[in-house]
């Protein structure tokens, strides 16, 4: 069993958005991570876990159709908020690249991935239990991006365990998320060997 609860809400937002919210089984520290869309739903799933306190709320890049739930989250889950120092969203928490939040026993790592934006982050639970990719990797597919940047932001997520199951920020696969040793064998731009099959295959995006 995972060190964390994790909850994968379709709050909807402008394109299937994904919001998260994840916590520390022993502790009940928990965060969310892209508030957005219909936030209410965010607040009936974490009244459904008792004894839940709020450490921080992440954002895995800055575009709107992810934070626009932040003014309201914060009226029931009192938090901070951190993002990449790139972002240009007012945060409280500047993460950069292998920096952690704690949370009980375990930890959230951040990863920096730039590619679909500067201030995109990758977050890693600590069990290696799953990933939150926002828009850098989604199930079966990737976000609109730079073409090298972003083969570089994939290169360094192939590194990580397969364990992890891929958490992304829209409902865009065939399934709402998937293995990532799965998605390695899967997603044709993960599973791109060269800069140069991965700008052609860009073409198709």
């Amino acid at each position: 069993m995972s060190d964390f609860i994790v909850k994968q809400i379709r709050v909807g937002g402008f394109d299937s958005n994904f919001s998260y919210l994840v916590a520390e089984r022993s502790s009940g520290e928990a965060v969310v991570i892209d508030p957005c869309g219909e936030v209410s739903r965010i607040k009936t799933e974490i009244t459904e876990i008792p004894g839940i306190k709020p450490k921080a709320i992440l954002l895995t890049h800055g575009h709107f159709d992810h934070v626009s739930g932040l003014g309201e989250i914060r009226k029931f889950f009192p938090a901070k908020i951190a993002a990449h120092p790139k972002s240009q969203v007012p945060h409280d928490i500047s993460l950069d690249d292998g920096e952690k939040i704690n949370l009980g026993s375990g930890f959230i790592e951040a990863i920096h991935a730039p590619g679909h934006s500067e201030d995109g982050i990758v977050y890693r639970l600590s069990d290696d239990s799953a990933i939150f990719t926002g828009d850098t990797l989604f199930i079966d597919c990737i976000g609109y991006c730079k073409p090298k940047t972003m083969f570089h932001t994939l290169s360094r997520i192939k590194l990580l365990p397969d364990s992890n199951i891929v958490f992304p920020g829209h409902d865009y696969g065939s399934v709402p998320s998937r293995s990532l040793g799965d998605e390695k064998r899967l997603n044709p731009y993960l599973a791109s060997p060269s800069i140069e099959d991965f700008t052609e295959l860009l073409r198709t995006l």
